[in-house]
């Protein structure tokens, strides 16, 4: 089947906010597979559509020039030899791979007043590289797998899949751009599981000595917890592992790269942050299909998962509300006061719609429920119900 592409014209404009600005490195992150660099190919195109020569873009897919340019030296000569412009733009893929490589963007960022973007699969190398040659002078866009109505770009509503089915399907198989639904439940996993695997091989295991067995035990019940607030010492003695700051150095390491991202707690009374009992959440739902192999299908955990990545995607700052011995699932800000929102499959049980909103009642503020139900009766006042498709449309 011809490779297809989706249109992603959000990222295409959080691009292009900091276009004019040449003295800020552009660096794109997120996990391995999530669309970065057709992203990188897609933008290429949007700046000659809108009037910039060929001589003016380079693309550099240092994936594919891996054995081509491998050195510092070779990397900074093969940019220099390619400028043919007053007005350069370099856009460089997966730039972790040459080591030295941000003193080669910085140099050329100095010496040709280059406007430069950057992907790379993990965050905190990145970013640490970056912290030491280029401080103040980088914005980070981090970069998702595909959103719900990416999806829907992909995968139309047809006949036989309705937005509640097309749902469904997000959820249980995300939205990595890399797998495919035409395909079998067993390709698919077996591509995700790829990535998984070159994750832990490639940015983790050389730093940490750790069995993988060991490592796969606690990936699994970092995903079987999903939803519920976890503790190195829990996960450690779950997961075998035994001392809880080799719990803490992995699970940062997973964040680093993606895979997973942390929302610590958060005194809505207090309004303050705790760094005790945070909960996690995949970068991807399709994760858990994988790597579980859908043997812990838990369809609540894996919406209030989405719901999460969604508000990262919009921008907002999110984290596990704390109302006195209540939890709110998210305490959101985007800009100014915090919004709350609480997510459950389903509310029409009265007792379930109660202990879903007993919390919200009393705050003040936005506060919405996000459900898969239809319509919720009796929703208290001052709480906004949302489908949870309207919300993933909206």
């Amino acid at each position: 089947m011809a490779e297809e592409y989706v249109e992603r014209p959000f990222y295409i404009d959080r691009m292009m906010e900091y276009f004019d600005n040449r003295d800020i490195v552009k660096v794109l992150t997120g996990i391995r597979g999530c669309g970065k660099s057709v992203l990188m190919m897609q933008f290429r195109q949007h700046l000659l559509d809108s009037g910039f020569t060929k001589k003016e873009v380079i693309l550099i897919n240092l994936e594919k020039m891996r054995y081509v340019i491998d050195t510092e030296r070779m990397f900074y000569d093969y940019i220099v030899n390619n400028i043919d412009s007053d007005n350069p733009v370099i856009l460089i893929d997966e730039v972790q791979l040459i080591k030295g490589w941000e003193k080669v963007v910085d140099s050329i960022r100095l010496k040709y007043g280059a406007n430069i973007y950057i992907t790379g699969s993990n965050s905190e190398t990145v970013s640490e590289k970056l912290g030491t040659h280029l401080t103040g002078r980088f914005v980070e866009i981090n970069v998702f797998p595909f959103s719900f109505k990416e999806f829907l770009s992909r995968y139309p509503i047809d006949n036989d899949n309705g937005y509640t089915q097309r749902l469904e399907q997000y959820l249980r198989y995300g939205g990595m751009p890399i797998i495919d639904l035409r395909d079998s439940e067993r390709k698919n996993r077996t591509i995700l599981r790829g990535v998984y695997d070159s994750i832990i091989n490639c940015d983790i295991r050389p730093e940490m000595d750790m069995d993988q067995a060991i490592l796969d035990n606690i990936t699994s019940f970092m995903i079987s917890n999903i939803g519920n607030q976890t503790s190195n010492n829990g996960i450690a003695a779950n997961s075998y592992v035994g001392d809880p700051r080799t719990v803490e150095r992995y699970l940062g390491k997973l964040c680093g790269c993606s895979i997973f991202y942390k929302a610590n707690r958060y005194d809505v009374i207090g309004k303050k942050h705790m760094k005790s009992h945070a909960k996690f959440y995949l970068a991807d739902t399709g994760f858990s299909d994988t790597i579980l192999l859908g043997s812990e299908y838990n369809e609540g955990a894996l919406l209030e998962n989405a719901v999460f990545i969604e508000l990262l995607r919009r921008g907002y700052r999110v984290s596990v509300g704390s109302y006195r011995d209540k939890e709110i699932d998210f305490t959101a800000w985007l800009d100014g006061e915090p919004e709350f929102y609480q997510v459950a499959l389903s509310v029409q049980d009265p007792k379930t719609l109660n202990r879903e909103t007993r919390s919200l009642k009393k705050l003040e503020g936005k506060r919405f429920l996000i459900t898969k139900d239809a319509d919720v009766p009796d929703i208290p006042e001052g709480v906004e119900f949302i489908n949870a498709v309207d919300f993933f449309l909206g």
